[in-house]
Protein backbone atom coordinates (compact mmCIF):
# COMPACT_ATOMS: atom_id res chain seq x y z
CA UNK A 1 0.00 0.00 0.00
CA UNK A 2 2.85 2.12 1.16
CA UNK A 3 4.64 1.83 -2.29
CA UNK A 4 1.65 2.36 -4.32
CA UNK A 5 1.13 5.47 -2.46
CA UNK A 6 4.78 6.98 -3.14
CA UNK A 7 4.57 6.42 -6.50
CA UNK A 8 1.17 8.01 -6.62
CA UNK A 9 2.94 10.65 -4.77
CA UNK A 10 6.44 10.77 -7.25
CA UNK A 11 3.62 11.13 -10.22
CA UNK A 12 1.41 13.75 -8.59
CA UNK A 13 5.26 15.68 -7.68
CA UNK A 14 6.15 15.36 -11.49
CA UNK A 15 2.69 16.95 -12.93
CA UNK A 16 2.74 19.61 -10.45
CA UNK A 17 6.29 20.87 -11.44
CA UNK A 18 4.99 20.81 -14.86
CA UNK A 19 2.10 22.65 -14.47
CA UNK A 20 3.47 25.11 -12.42
CA UNK A 21 6.49 25.62 -14.98
CA UNK A 22 4.86 25.20 -17.90
CA UNK A 23 1.35 26.37 -17.25
CA UNK A 24 1.66 28.45 -14.53
CA UNK A 25 -1.80 30.22 -15.00
CA UNK A 26 -3.72 26.83 -14.77
CA UNK A 27 -1.78 26.01 -11.32
CA UNK A 28 -2.77 29.39 -10.31
CA UNK A 29 -6.45 28.83 -11.14
CA UNK A 30 -6.38 25.39 -9.37
CA UNK A 31 -5.06 26.90 -6.22
CA UNK A 32 -7.63 29.76 -6.36
CA UNK A 33 -10.47 26.83 -7.05
CA UNK A 34 -9.27 25.41 -3.52
CA UNK A 35 -9.60 28.58 -1.73
CA UNK A 36 -12.99 29.20 -3.18
CA UNK A 37 -13.93 25.26 -1.78
CA UNK A 38 -13.13 25.82 1.39
CA UNK A 39 -14.55 29.18 2.17
CA UNK A 40 -17.83 28.51 1.02
CA UNK A 41 -18.12 25.15 2.68
CA UNK A 42 -16.68 26.74 5.71
CA UNK A 43 -19.30 29.58 5.66
CA UNK A 44 -21.68 27.06 5.43
CA UNK A 45 -20.90 25.08 8.27
CA UNK A 46 -20.70 28.05 10.64
CA UNK A 47 -23.75 28.57 9.52
CA UNK A 48 -25.01 25.30 10.95
CA UNK A 49 -23.22 25.88 14.09
CA UNK A 50 -25.43 29.57 14.72
CA UNK A 51 -28.93 27.32 13.50
CA UNK A 52 -28.25 24.98 16.45
CA UNK A 53 -26.67 27.23 19.28
CA UNK A 54 -28.73 27.87 22.12
CA UNK A 55 -30.04 24.82 21.61
CA UNK A 56 -29.92 21.83 23.55
CA UNK A 57 -29.11 20.31 20.05
CA UNK A 58 -25.77 21.92 19.97
CA UNK A 59 -23.63 19.64 20.48
CA UNK A 60 -24.87 17.88 17.47
CA UNK A 61 -24.86 20.87 15.73
CA UNK A 62 -21.03 21.21 16.30
CA UNK A 63 -20.59 17.36 15.58
CA UNK A 64 -22.30 17.72 12.11
CA UNK A 65 -20.64 20.85 11.24
CA UNK A 66 -17.38 19.08 11.77
CA UNK A 67 -18.30 16.38 9.60
CA UNK A 68 -19.99 18.49 6.83
CA UNK A 69 -16.41 20.38 6.44
CA UNK A 70 -15.46 17.43 4.53
CA UNK A 71 -17.40 18.10 1.82
CA UNK A 72 -14.61 20.97 0.81
CA UNK A 73 -11.80 18.53 0.86
CA UNK A 74 -13.79 15.95 -1.02
CA UNK A 75 -14.63 18.31 -3.79
CA UNK A 76 -10.79 19.74 -4.01
CA UNK A 77 -10.07 16.09 -4.15
CA UNK A 78 -12.10 15.75 -7.05
CA UNK A 79 -11.74 18.60 -9.34
CA UNK A 80 -8.32 18.49 -9.12
CA UNK A 81 -7.64 21.49 -6.89
CA UNK A 82 -4.52 22.40 -5.51
CA UNK A 83 -4.33 23.20 -1.25
CA UNK A 84 -1.48 24.52 0.02
CA UNK A 85 -1.77 22.11 3.22
CA UNK A 86 -1.39 18.86 1.19
CA UNK A 87 1.58 20.38 -1.53
CA UNK A 88 3.77 20.53 2.01
CA UNK A 89 3.20 16.58 2.72
CA UNK A 90 3.68 16.05 -0.96
CA UNK A 91 6.47 18.52 -2.00
CA UNK A 92 8.53 17.01 1.18
CA UNK A 93 8.57 13.61 -0.04
CA UNK A 94 9.60 14.75 -3.00
CA UNK A 95 13.08 16.65 -1.68
CA UNK A 96 13.59 13.73 0.58
CA UNK A 97 13.70 11.75 -2.32
CA UNK A 98 15.25 14.21 -4.56
CA UNK A 99 12.43 14.52 -6.41
CA UNK A 100 12.88 18.07 -6.59
CA UNK A 101 15.32 21.27 -5.08
CA UNK A 102 14.20 23.07 -2.26
CA UNK A 103 13.64 26.67 -3.98
CA UNK A 104 11.36 24.61 -6.32
CA UNK A 105 9.67 23.37 -3.43
CA UNK A 106 9.40 26.60 -2.10
CA UNK A 107 8.02 28.48 -4.80
CA UNK A 108 5.22 25.91 -5.13
CA UNK A 109 4.30 26.23 -1.70
CA UNK A 110 4.58 30.04 -1.66
CA UNK A 111 2.35 30.55 -5.16
CA UNK A 112 -0.53 27.51 -3.77
CA UNK A 113 -0.39 30.30 -0.42
CA UNK A 114 -0.91 32.94 -2.54
CA UNK A 115 -3.36 32.28 -4.68
CA UNK A 116 -5.42 30.19 -2.03
CA UNK A 117 -6.00 33.25 -0.10
CA UNK A 118 -6.64 34.74 -3.71
CA UNK A 119 -9.68 32.20 -3.80
CA UNK A 120 -10.95 32.71 -0.08
CA UNK A 121 -11.28 36.32 -0.95
CA UNK A 122 -13.20 36.23 -4.50
CA UNK A 123 -15.14 33.70 -2.70
CA UNK A 124 -15.85 35.71 0.57
CA UNK A 125 -16.67 38.93 -1.80
CA UNK A 126 -19.75 37.02 -3.64
CA UNK A 127 -20.76 35.52 -0.43
CA UNK A 128 -20.79 39.27 1.21
CA UNK A 129 -22.65 40.51 -1.89
CA UNK A 130 -25.55 37.72 -1.45
CA UNK A 131 -26.38 39.81 1.92
CA UNK A 132 -27.01 36.54 3.54
CA UNK A 133 -24.45 37.14 6.34
CA UNK A 134 -25.67 40.88 7.06
CA UNK A 135 -24.97 42.17 10.71
CA UNK A 136 -27.98 44.00 11.31
CA UNK A 137 -28.82 46.14 14.87
CA UNK A 138 -25.25 44.14 15.64
CA UNK A 139 -27.06 40.73 14.84
CA UNK A 140 -25.90 38.75 12.48
CA UNK A 141 -27.93 35.43 10.57
CA UNK A 142 -24.60 33.39 10.82
CA UNK A 143 -23.14 34.78 14.27
CA UNK A 144 -21.28 31.52 14.77
CA UNK A 145 -19.40 32.44 11.87
CA UNK A 146 -17.59 35.52 13.19
CA UNK A 147 -17.55 34.59 16.89
CA UNK A 148 -15.28 31.75 15.85
CA UNK A 149 -13.47 34.66 13.84
CA UNK A 150 -12.72 36.57 16.38
CA UNK A 151 -11.62 33.69 19.18
CA UNK A 152 -8.78 32.61 16.73
CA UNK A 153 -7.73 36.25 16.89
CA UNK A 154 -7.07 36.14 20.30
CA UNK A 155 -5.37 32.85 20.58
CA UNK A 156 -1.48 32.80 21.94
CA UNK A 157 0.63 32.37 19.28
CA UNK A 158 1.92 28.76 20.31
CA UNK A 159 -1.83 27.76 20.59
CA UNK A 160 -2.21 28.61 17.18
CA UNK A 161 1.14 26.98 16.22
CA UNK A 162 0.27 23.61 18.08
CA UNK A 163 -3.13 23.38 16.54
CA UNK A 164 -2.00 23.85 12.96
CA UNK A 165 0.04 21.10 13.70
CA UNK A 166 -2.30 18.64 14.36
CA UNK A 167 -5.01 20.38 11.80
CA UNK A 168 -2.28 19.36 8.91
CA UNK A 169 -1.21 16.46 10.09
CA UNK A 170 -5.00 14.98 10.56
CA UNK A 171 -5.51 16.45 6.94
CA UNK A 172 -2.48 14.60 5.66
CA UNK A 173 -3.61 11.22 7.00
CA UNK A 174 -7.26 12.43 5.35
CA UNK A 175 -5.22 12.91 2.01
CA UNK A 176 -3.16 9.25 2.52
CA UNK A 177 -6.31 7.16 2.64
CA UNK A 178 -8.18 9.01 0.08
CA UNK A 179 -5.26 7.92 -2.55
CA UNK A 180 -4.86 4.63 -1.40
CA UNK A 181 -8.13 3.29 -1.55
CA UNK A 182 -9.63 1.95 -4.96
CA UNK A 183 -13.43 2.96 -4.67
CA UNK A 184 -14.89 6.32 -4.86
CA UNK A 185 -17.81 5.41 -2.15
CA UNK A 186 -14.97 4.66 0.24
CA UNK A 187 -13.31 7.91 -0.60
CA UNK A 188 -16.79 9.61 0.14
CA UNK A 189 -17.23 7.73 3.53
CA UNK A 190 -13.36 8.16 5.18
CA UNK A 191 -12.61 12.08 3.50
CA UNK A 192 -15.50 13.57 5.89
CA UNK A 193 -15.23 11.25 9.11
CA UNK A 194 -11.52 11.56 8.85
CA UNK A 195 -11.64 15.19 9.35
CA UNK A 196 -14.01 15.54 12.72
CA UNK A 197 -11.51 15.42 15.02
CA UNK A 198 -9.49 18.57 13.62
CA UNK A 199 -12.71 20.43 12.87
CA UNK A 200 -14.81 19.40 16.16
CA UNK A 201 -11.27 20.20 18.17
CA UNK A 202 -10.41 23.67 17.02
CA UNK A 203 -7.96 23.15 14.95
CA UNK A 204 -6.14 25.63 12.80
CA UNK A 205 -5.86 25.01 9.38
CA UNK A 206 -4.48 28.18 7.44
CA UNK A 207 -6.59 28.19 4.10
CA UNK A 208 -9.82 27.38 5.41
CA UNK A 209 -8.98 30.51 8.55
CA UNK A 210 -8.40 33.16 5.43
CA UNK A 211 -12.04 32.18 4.41
CA UNK A 212 -13.10 32.89 7.87
CA UNK A 213 -10.97 36.12 7.97
CA UNK A 214 -12.04 37.28 4.99
CA UNK A 215 -15.92 37.42 5.54
CA UNK A 216 -15.13 39.03 8.82
CA UNK A 217 -13.26 41.89 6.97
CA UNK A 218 -15.50 41.73 4.16
CA UNK A 219 -19.50 41.76 5.42
CA UNK A 220 -20.12 45.05 6.65
CA UNK A 221 -20.56 45.59 10.39
CA UNK A 222 -19.07 42.13 10.64
CA UNK A 223 -15.50 43.03 12.61
CA UNK A 224 -18.04 45.10 15.31
CA UNK A 225 -20.32 42.21 15.71
CA UNK A 226 -17.77 39.45 16.40
CA UNK A 227 -16.76 39.68 19.86
CA UNK A 228 -15.18 37.03 21.97
CA UNK A 229 -15.19 37.39 25.83
CA UNK A 230 -15.32 41.24 25.18
CA UNK A 231 -12.02 41.81 22.85
CA UNK A 232 -13.27 42.29 19.45
CA UNK A 233 -12.56 40.83 16.06
CA UNK A 234 -9.10 42.26 15.23
CA UNK A 235 -6.66 42.21 11.66
CA UNK A 236 -3.40 41.92 13.68
CA UNK A 237 -4.89 39.06 15.27
CA UNK A 238 -6.34 37.45 12.03
CA UNK A 239 -2.63 37.97 10.35
CA UNK A 240 -0.89 36.49 13.63
CA UNK A 241 -3.21 33.58 13.14
CA UNK A 242 -2.24 32.80 9.56
CA UNK A 243 1.80 33.18 10.38
CA UNK A 244 1.62 30.51 13.24
CA UNK A 245 -1.19 28.55 11.99
CA UNK A 246 0.41 28.31 8.35
CA UNK A 247 4.16 27.50 10.33
CA UNK A 248 2.40 24.75 12.06
CA UNK A 249 0.60 23.02 9.41
CA UNK A 250 3.91 22.96 7.40
CA UNK A 251 5.23 20.97 10.43
CA UNK A 252 2.39 18.53 10.75
CA UNK A 253 2.01 17.82 7.13
CA UNK A 254 5.90 17.99 6.27
CA UNK A 255 7.73 16.17 9.37
CA UNK A 256 4.36 14.08 10.50
CA UNK A 257 3.22 13.37 7.71
CA UNK A 258 5.88 13.85 5.14
CA UNK A 259 8.92 12.90 6.83
CA UNK A 260 6.90 9.98 8.19
CA UNK A 261 6.63 8.19 4.72
CA UNK A 262 9.88 9.58 3.04
CA UNK A 263 11.90 7.91 5.96
CA UNK A 264 9.88 4.71 6.19
CA UNK A 265 10.06 4.16 2.50
CA UNK A 266 13.82 5.82 2.05
CA UNK A 267 14.53 2.39 -0.07
CA UNK A 268 12.59 3.59 -2.92
CA UNK A 269 14.54 6.75 -3.45
CA UNK A 270 16.26 7.00 -6.66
Amino acid sequence: MEIAFIEKVYQTIENKQNMINKKFIDYAVRAIMAGVFLTIIYSFCTQILTDFSGTILAPFGKLLMSYLFGIGLIFILYFGAELFTSNVMYFTIGVAHKKLKIPTLLKIWTACWLFNLIGAAIAALILVQTGLFNVVGGSCPNSEMFILAAKKTVLPWNEIFFRGILANFIVNVVIFLAITVKDDVSKLLIVPLGLVPFVYLGFEHSIANMGLFMMTWLTPGASEAAVFNDIPFTSVGALNNLLWSTLGNIIGGAVGIGLYFAFLNRKNET
